[in-house]
C-alpha cells in the first residue's frame, strides 16, 4: 500500500498519517497484551519508519502523540460513562459494556508503555 501511495505523489510530494502501534523492545507477553488491546493492524512486523523507507519515501519523520492518545481515550471513557443511560438505550447494554472494556484495556496498555500513537510524515524523492 505504501508503494502505491508513493506512486500517486508528484516528486517532492508528501504524505502524512496517524497510526497506533506497539512500542519498541517489548517482551513476547507485552507484545501479545499490546496487540490484544490495540486495533487489528497494530501488530505490524516492522516500524512504520522502516516500512516507509523500504517503500521509497525519504525525509521520514515521526512525532509521538501518545500523551494525547491517552488523554482522548480517557475522555471517551468519561463521556460514555457520563451518558451511560442514553448510550445503553441506543447501543444496548452489552455493546456499551464491551466498548468501555475495550477502552479500559487500551488505556491500560498505553499507560503500561505498550501502545503508542504517532504521526508520520514522509516525502517522495
Amino acid at each position: 500500500m505504501l508503494r502505491a501511495c508513493l506512486r500517486l505523489l508528484r516528486p517532492a510530494g508528501r504524505t502524512a498519517f496517524h497510526t497506533i502501534h506497539l512500542a519498541d523492545g517489548l517482551t513476547r507477553a507485552q507484545h501479545r497484551r499490546g496487540a490484544r488491546a490495540g486495533p487489528v493492524a497494530v501488530a505490524c512486523s516492522r516500524p512504520h519508519t522502516q516500512l516507509l523507507g523500504a517503500a521509497g519515501f525519504v525525509d521520514v519523520r515521526e512525532t509521538d502523540l501518545t500523551p494525547e492518545f491517552a488523554s482522548v481515550t480517557r475522555a471517551w471513557m468519561e463521556s460514555y460513562d457520563a451518558h451511560r443511560p442514553e448510550l445503553e438505550a441506543l447501543l444496548g447494554r452489552d455493546t456499551f459494556v464491551a466498548r468501555q472494556a475495550e477502552r479500559r484495556s487500551q488505556l491500560g496498555a498505553i499507560e503500561a508503555g505498550l501502545l503508542r500513537r504517532s504521526m508520520l510524515v514522509a516525502s517522495r524523492p
